[in-house]
């Protein structure tokens, strides 16, 4: 419990010496930085996406995925909680939201944030969460110099995510197998990848819609064992 409340601390404490950074970079470093990033993204995303051994499954869980998330309008959901929590600071400019989702998305959005609360519930071992908060920080860092500091609000988020899947470790070892934990990854990474696009301008892709997708792989194996 205390490595998920490390992982909380060290992105508000990355998200604060961000805004910093902000103020001695110039305008054209930061747009490179944002650009390099972004492919950078992309590329973990292909590389996680592609792990999958069940290709019809990612294809069906991101299919029944998008109709479920674009019949809750999860998106717009996830912005007006941006929006509520900007409209709480009178500093906050037109990358508050942005910035927010799109961290969130990034340290929420992958196995580490199921097996490194995972087997600090079932084995008492921190290594996979200790890897994932030194990424997390650097993922701050970065997108706090662009954004700023609205990627502080992944923070408590990430705290609460992890801390349910910490706490509900004993019920769920026996659902999240390691090939169910690979799938919801390969899903997550390409929502990831799909993010990165957007960021970059390819498309406009309401990546929060297709959340919904991550839960086919447990569906499938609960139903197929």
């Amino acid at each position: 419990m205390l490595y998920i409340l490390w992982n909380m601390i060290g992105i508000e404490i990355a998200g604060f010496v961000s805004s910093y950074a902000k103020k001695i970079i110039s305008k054209a470093q930061l747009q490179a930085v944002l650009i390099i990033a972004n492919l950078c993204i992309a590329a973990v995303g292909i590389q996680g996406a592609i792990t999958t051994k069940n290709n019809i499954l990612m294809i069906i869980s991101c299919v029944l995925g998008a109709m479920i998330g674009v019949k809750m309008d999860l998106d717009g959901k996830f912005n007006q909680l941006g929006l509520f929590i900007k409209s709480l600071f009178k500093t906050a400019d037109e990358n508050f939201v942005k910035g927010f989702i799109t961290v969130f998305m990034m340290q929420c959005v992958g196995s580490m944030a199921i097996v490194g609360p995972l087997n600090i519930g079932l084995k008492n071992d921190s290594t996979i969460l200790s890897i994932k908060i030194i990424l997390d920080i650097c993922s701050t860092l970065i997108y706090g110099a662009i954004y700023g500091r609205s990627v502080m609000l992944s923070g408590p988020f990430v705290f609460l995510y992890e801390t349910v899947i910490f706490l509900l470790a004993g019920i769920l070892q026996p659902i999240l197998t390691s090939d169910v934990i690979n799938e919801i990854s390969a899903i997550g990474s390409l929502l990831i990848f799909g993010m990165s696009l957007d960021l970059l301008g390819v498309i406009k892709l309401k990546v929060a819609n297709y959340l919904p997708a991550l839960l086919g792989p447990i569906v499938y194996y609960m139903i197929t064992t």
